[in-house]
C-alpha cells in the first residue's frame, strides 16, 4: 500500500491553486482581449439597431412614425441612424482588472459616456423646418422626456409632408409618444445597453472555451 503525506495545510494548497488559475486566466484575457472587445462591439451595434427609435426613425413614409413626425428627409434617416449607431460602437472599450490570488478580478465593459455628447454633436440629429427653425430631434429623444417641441402646430398623419408620411397643421403644441420619450438616464440607448448581463456571460464563454 502506498501511503501520501501532504506536508502543505489546506490553505496553503488552495492558495497555489488559486494562483495557478488566476494565472491562466490572465493569460487568457491578455490573448483574446482583442477579440472579447470585437465582438461585444458587434452585439452592441445589434442591440442599438433593434431598438423601436431606431427602427420608427427609419420608417420612410410610415404614418405615425418618429421619420413622420420629424419630418426627416428621405435617405437621411439611414445616415442619422448609422452615425449614432457608429458613435455608440466606438465609445465601446473594455478594462481589464488582473485578478489577484483570491480570484478577484475580470473585465469591466463600458460604452457610451453618460452625458451623451457624442451623440448630441452629431449633425444629422438635427432637421431644419420650412420656417428656418431647428429642430434637434435626438437631443428630445435622449434628453428632453416629455417636453413641447414645436408650439403652434400638431402633428397630422397623411401621405404629403417630407417624409412623405404626414405634416405639420396649426394647432397648440407638437410632442411625439411618450413611448418614445427619453432622459439622460433613460433611453433609448441605455434600454439597448442595459440588463445584458447575461449575454455578456454568454459572450464570454463562448470565446474562453475555444
Amino acid at each position: 500500500m502506498i501511503t501520501l503525506k501532504l506536508l502543505e495545510s489546506n490553505q496553503q494548497i488552495e492558495k497555489k491553486i488559486n494562483k495557478a488559475i488566476a494565472e491562466y486566466m490572465n493569460n487568457q484575457i491578455r490573448l483574446k482581449n482583442r477579440k472579447v472587445l470585437g465582438v461585444f462591439k458587434k452585439n452592441v451595434e445589434s442591440w442599438v439597431r433593434s431598438q423601436p427609435e431606431i427602427q420608427s426613425i427609419l420608417a420612410q413614409g410610415q404614418q405615425g412614425s418618429l421619420n413622420a413626425q420629424f419630418g426627416l428627409i428621405p435617405g437621411t434617416p439611414d445616415l442619422a441612424v448609422d452615425k449614432i449607431v457608429n458613435s455608440v460602437v466606438d465609445s465601446t472599450q473594455i478594462k481589464i482588472k488582473k485578478i489577484n490570488d483570491n480570484l478577484s478580478g475580470g473585465i469591466d465593459f463600458e460604452c457610451q459616456p453618460s452625458q451623451f455628447l457624442n451623440l448630441l454633436g452629431l449633425s444629422e440629429g438635427h432637421v431644419i423646418t420650412k420656417k428656418g427653425a431647428d429642430l434637434h430631434w435626438l437631443n428630445w429623444l435622449l434628453t428632453l422626456g416629455d417636453k413641447t417641441i414645436v408650439v403652434g402646430y400638431n402633428y397630422e398623419p397623411g401621405s404629403k409632408g417630407r417624409s412623405g408620411g404626414g405634416t405639420m397643421t396649426k394647432g397648440r403644441a407638437f410632442r411625439v409618444s411618450p413611448s418614445f420619450s427619453g432622459t439622460v438616464g433613460n433611453n433609448f440607448i441605455t434600454r439597448a445597453l442595459s440588463g445584458k448581463d447575461k449575454e455578456i456571460s454568454s459572450i464570454l464563454m463562448g470565446i474562453f472555451e475555444k
